[in-house]
This record gives C-alpha cells, structure tokens and sequence, in this order.
C-alpha cells in the first residue's frame, strides 16, 4: 500500500495526477480490498463458525445437508459488513462535502466485476480440485442456485449484482438521512 502511495504522489508532483484524482484512486482500491476481505470473511466464518455452531445447536436447520441455507446465512455477514461500511462512506461524504455517488457506483461495480470475473475460469478448469476449491471461495452466493441453477457463473452472478446494488443503494439511502441530520443541526459540517 505504501508504494502505491509513493506511486500516486509521484504521478501528483509530476502533474499526472490532481489531488483529487487521487483521492478517488485511493478509495477505489480501499474498498477493492475491503470487499474482497470481507468475502473471504463471510466465507470462512460461514463455512466454519456458522456451520459447527448454528449447525449444532439449531438443528432443525440441517445446515449439514442444506448448503444453500448454510450459503444464505454466510451471504449476510459480508452483507452487515458492506452495509455498515457504506453508511459510514455517505457519512463521511456528507461531512466533508465530498458526496459522489458516481465516484461509488462506478467503483462499486468495478469491483463487484473484478469479483465476479475469476469464476469464469471454473469451466475451464480440468484439475476437479483446483474447480472444487474455486467454486468454495464464491460460497457466500450459493443461496442463489436454488434460483438460477447450479452453475457457478449464474449464481454468483445473482450474488455479486445483490452486494453491489446493496453497496449502492445503502450508500444513496445513508446520504439522504445524513443530509437531514446535518441540515436540522444533529450534526455539524467540517471543512
């Protein structure tokens, strides 16, 4: 992270780069690598945690021999994560004047791309493991093969599209009700 903070000022004293350029920068790659933690997250503690202990102590569930609702359930920790991170985006935004919401949609689907694109490798894939464990790393969207299918492209798609739009449209709702709050006096501006 650090060379690529040199890089950028670099790029900004040559005159490459605004000030602000690089601020997007920044952000953009901030929240690429928050989203991509925040999957691996939801998928180790789903496959895990929500697994040994929802899985024994609510057995009603049969989360050992239903993974889509093993899968639906470890969709909504990345999923708290994203919202809650988010909000905090458009509070911050607001605060500091620096509300964009192009700036984070077009980041947000970037990055829900550079996420989605990886799996479509699967097809391709002759070694069953090396599929095998591919497929695992996009478990958090398995929920949405009861809809779309078992292929993995189709329901990752559906997954990918549902955390994006979330990103979105929490960032655009947070905003609003920031907005109000500062306006009424709750919160005070900073420049």
């Amino acid at each position: 992270m650090e060379l690529i903070g040199q890089f950028c000022a670099y790029l900004e004293r040559m005159g490459y780069m605004e000030r602000d350029s690089l601020r997007d920068l920044l952000y953009c790659l901030a929240r690429l690598g928050l989203f991509w933690f925040i999957n691996f997250f939801g998928v180790i503690i789903g496959k895990t945690v929500i697994l040994g202990v929802i899985g024994s102590f609510v057995p009603r569930l049969h989360l050992y021999d239903s993974p889509e609702t093993l899968s639906l359930i470890s969709f909504f920790i990345p999923v708290i994560f994203i919202l809650i991170l988010f909000a905090d985006d458009a509070k911050r935004h607001t605060a500091y004047g620096r509300y964009n919401p192009v700036l984070v949609s077009s980041a947000m689907i970037l990055i829900g791309a550079s996420y989605y694109l990886p799996c479509l490798a699967v097809g391709y894939i002759k070694d069953i493991k090396n599929a095998e464990i591919l497929k695992g790393f996009y478990f958090i969207n398995y929920w949405a093969s009861e809809i779309v299918g078992d292929e993995v492209e189709l329901y990752n798609l559906v997954g990918t599209l549902a955390l994006v739009l979330l990103s979105i449209f929490t960032y655009l709702i947070a905003r609003r009700i920031y907005l109000k709050k500062f306006e009424s006096g709750e919160y005070e501006y900073e420049y």
